[in-house]
């Protein structure tokens, strides 16, 4: 059973549903996750972590970046979007903020429908 709040990544379940999905885009885009298993149910290391990530691909090669983002489901509109709100942030931390939300958004409808059937 998930929380009220789903936004709570710190509960057991919704945690390790996050991180089963976050392994799941990332090899889909064939990308290393080893940094998957060091991460822990607190969002700020998450969000360092996926930053440090986004980094590496930024770097490497920006179409793995653009893979992954398309297999997450997070558009340009979305990235300029936030981009706009937050002028400030640093556009990886963007970037791993979407990504948070988005696998979040994922794994609370996918359990909603497995609840309803």
């Amino acid at each position: 059973m998930l929380p009220a709040n789903t936004t709570d990544i710190s509960h057991t379940e919704l945690f390790q549903l996050f991180l089963k999905q976050l392994k799941k885009d990332f090899e889909y885009s064939n990308i290393n996750i080893d940094f998957v298993e060091d991460l822990t149910a607190d969002y700020d290391l998450i969000l360092a972590s996926l930053a440090k990530q986004m980094n590496i691909l930024i770097k490497n090669t920006n179409f793995k970046l653009n893979e992954l983002l398309y297999r997450i489901d997070i558009s340009e509109q979305q990235i300029a979007k936030i981009n706009k709100a937050k002028p400030n942030t640093e556009f990886v931390l963007l970037i791993s903020e979407l990504i948070i939300k988005r696998i979040l958004q994922k794994v609370v409808i996918k359990e909603m429908h497995r609840k309803n059937k």
